[in-house]
């Protein structure tokens, strides 16, 4: 399997000048990323937020099972493909605000 890392990560290992919520929402814009729900454990009637790749967004990541939030899951990215969603998150970042 395909070496893969947090989005938090691999824009700090490539001093990328982006926020990790900024680089979401430029996902979420482009179809790659999909904002999720699921009840929350706790309290009951409430909904927890997450993000999961789409079908698209898979060919840049998987969607790993978050242990601590059994249903939800988190993506990684994968390290080699990394520098191709960059460009493409840095040029939709140029179009406007995300």
């Amino acid at each position: 399997m395909e070496k893969t890392d947090s989005l938090t990560n691999l824009l700090k290992l490539n001093r990328v000048d982006i926020s990790t919520v900024k680089a979401n929402k430029i996902l979420v814009a482009l179809g790659l990323l999909a904002e999720k729900e699921r009840p929350s454990a706790k309290y009951a009637g409430k909904m927890k937020k997450y993000k999961a790749l789409t079908e698209q967004g898979l060919q840049y990541g998987v969607n790993v099972e978050n242990p601590s939030s059994p249903g939800q899951t988190t993506p990684h990215y994968f390290v080699d493909a990394f520098g191709e969603l960059l460009t493409l998150i840095q040029q939709e970042s140029k179009r406007g605000p995300a």
